[in-house]
C-alpha cells in the first residue's frame, strides 16, 4: 500500500481535517494534500517521523508499501502504551485480547 494511501486512510480513521494532520505536523496544509493525493511522493525523513509520531506508528510502516494499512491501529496502541505499562498491565492486556479471540 503506498504512503498517500496509508496517510489518508489514517487521517480518515482518526476523523480529522487535512488542517488538523498539517498543524500536528508542522507543515501546511497543501503539502499534506499533495502527500495523500500521491503527487509528493518523496518527503523528508523530519516529516516522516513527524507524521509517525503523530500518527502513533512507524517509520518504517509509513516508508513500506507492503505493509498494509490494517496494522496502524495495532501499531498505534502498542506505540500509545509501550514504556507506560508495567508487566502486571502487559499481561492483563494480553489476556483480554486472548479472550477478545475466543468464539
Amino acid at each position: 500500500m503506498s504512503l498517500a494511501t496509508k496517510l489518508k486512510d489514517l487521517r480518515v480513521r482518526r476523523g480529522q481535517s487535512l488542517q488538523q494532520v498539517a498543524d500536528g505536523v508542522g507543515v501546511s496544509k497543501a503539502h499534506i494534500w499533495q502527500l495523500e493525493r500521491g503527487d509528493s511522493t518523496n518527503p523528508s525523513l523530519d516529516l516522516l517521523r513527524g507524521l509517525a509520531d503523530y500518527y502513533k506508528v512507524t517509520v518504517a510502516f509509513l516508508s513500506d508499501e507492503s505493509e498494509p494499512a490494517d496494522k496502524a491501529p495495532a501499531l498505534q496502541f502498542y506505540r500509545e502504551f509501550d514504556g507506560k505499562l508495567d508487566d502486571k498491565a502487559w499481561a492483563a492486556v494480553r489476556a483480554m485480547a486472548e479472550a477478545l479471540k475466543k468464539p
